[in-house]
């Protein structure tokens, strides 16, 4: 089996790095910037089955961000779960403008933003959580 190419290789030790799941092109983009201006590096998918691959790769990733509803095999709870189960530690931050979560979710999310939330709102508290997580730098 040939080893892939990490496309995340390029990540800058001093940042913070954030991983993405939003399939709406205009939020993802709209959220992503506000994060780099904020200084994190952020890795975009577009979809819950790209987020899951990110997560199994050996990309840094600091904290992620999903939406709930997504096209494709999986959902956001799913990206959720695979973060419990691929990187214990890094923190869950859930999106949705469809549902609240169910207590039996709970335990796989972090912190739980209803849509539409300003992307500004959203982005400063992903920097508190990530500031207020000792985990978030292991090496």
């Amino acid at each position: 089996m040939a080893a892939k190419s990490n496309p995340w290789r390029g990540v800058q030790a001093d940042k913070n790095v954030v991983l993405l799941a939003e399939d709406e092109p205009f939020i993802r983009f709209d959220i992503a910037e506000e994060l780099r201006l904020l200084g994190c590096q952020v890795i975009e998918a577009g979809s819950a089955d790209e987020a899951i691959d990110v997560l199994r790769s050996t990309a840094r990733i600091d904290l992620v961000v999903t939406d709930v509803r997504m096209p494709g095999n999986r959902d956001g709870l799913d990206v959720a779960r695979a973060v419990k189960q691929e990187r214990p530690g890094v923190r869950v931050v859930v999106m949705s403008g469809h549902l609240e979560p169910k207590d039996e979710h709970k335990h796989l999310i972090d912190l739980f933003f209803s849509k539409p939330t300003p992307s500004n709102q959203l982005a400063r508290a992903i920097m508190e959580m990530i500031d207020a997580n000792p985990a978030k730098r292991d090496g």
